[in-house]
């Protein structure tokens, strides 16, 4: 949500300054927010429409429902419960530590504002509210523009339309309301009578409190960079011999992958770019940097709201 949030910046001719006070302002604004979300993927002849019962609560609550498949997902912001009405089983996670609820807004929009040209083309009613329409370009990649129509009140993305490669990708809000005063309760989940738990170890993730920890798990030695940008390691985690190292930083999240792998996968629209001795594959994914590059013979994904040039620099102090 704060992603989309952060997109709407070209609405008027500020500074980056500017915008980053605006946008703290009318976030604010915002303390929760439900509705109707609708995802739909559109091409090739076929269509797929996913859509749920959404609620939202600042900082970080969150509640969907797929009423069609009978799946629930709720987040307190400590724990995340997902429940399968079909097979009455609910998987519990703990996610607070990737919870980020105070972001250096000013930052952010800096960094958005050197990835996307931004036009404003008018305006238009989203589920009876007021919008602008807003056109963005990702620099250097004209193949993947994206339209946003952002509430004029709240400065809230109400509709998000991106085209790639023939396939359009759309996300919407229908029936929204600001501010209605959700209880806390609506983050609550107690799992039925007779349903079966299932804890991130039953899939197979464990934690870990350190690399040398993790390092007894996997048959390959784990990487890690020298240079972080200031970010900090949060979280280490493994599933499945791929370790995940998470970094925090202002509210930014920067994710690295690693396992040992063959071949540079496919990802679409990306760059051939050189890290270090090393060919790697960026990609701009809704404003998020994406890095795949190996080195000897562990594969290494990274990922986040970073700088592209700063994000090889990290990459290259993988060691």
């Amino acid at each position: 949500v704060l992603l989309f949030v952060v997109l709407l910046t070209g609405c008027t001719q500020m500074s980056a300054e500017e915008i980053a006070k605006k946008m703290e302002e009318k976030y604010n604004a915002v303390k929760d927010f439900k509705g109707t979300l609708r995802m739909s993927i559109e091409g090739e002849g076929v269509k797929q429409v996913m859509e749920y019962e959404y609620v939202f609560k600042k900082p970080n609550k969150v509640r969907m429902y797929d009423k069609n498949n009978g799946v629930l997902m709720v987040s307190n912001g400590e724990k995340m419960w997902i429940y399968d009405e079909k097979k009455n089983e609910v998987m519990v996670m703990n996610v607070g530590r990737y919870s980020q609820a105070n972001p250096d807004y000013g930052e952010i929009v800096k960094d958005m504002l050197k990835r996307y040209d931004v036009k404003v083309l008018g305006s238009e009613k989203v589920s009876g509210r007021d919008c602008y329409v807003i056109q963005l370009t990702p620099k250097g990649n004209k193949s993947m523009e994206m339209k946003m129509w952002v509430d004029k009140e709240f400065w809230y993305p109400l509709k998000i339309e991106r085209n790639m490669n023939g396939t359009k990708f759309t996300v919407e809000y229908l029936n929204v309301e600001f501010n209605t005063g959700v209880s806390d309760d609506v983050f609550q989940f107690t799992p039925p009578k007779g349903a079966k738990v299932k804890t991130e170890e039953d899939i197979g993730i464990k934690k870990f409190n350190s690399i040398e920890e993790a390092q007894k798990h996997v048959d390959f030695k784990i990487l890690k960079p020298a240079y972080t940008a200031g970010y900090e390691l949060k979280e280490i985690s493994l599933m499945s011999n791929s370790v995940s190292l998470m970094y925090a930083k202002n509210g930014k999240i920067l994710m690295i992958s690693e396992a040992k792998e063959g071949v540079l996968p496919k990802i679409p629209n990306a760059e051939k770019v050189k890290v270090g001795d090393c060919e790697g594959l960026y990609a701009d994914l809704y404003g998020s940097s994406m890095l795949v590059f190996k080195k000897g013979d562990v594969m290494i994904t990274m990922s986040g709201m970073i700088d592209k040039k700063e994000l090889i620099k990290i990459a290259e102090s993988m060691k």
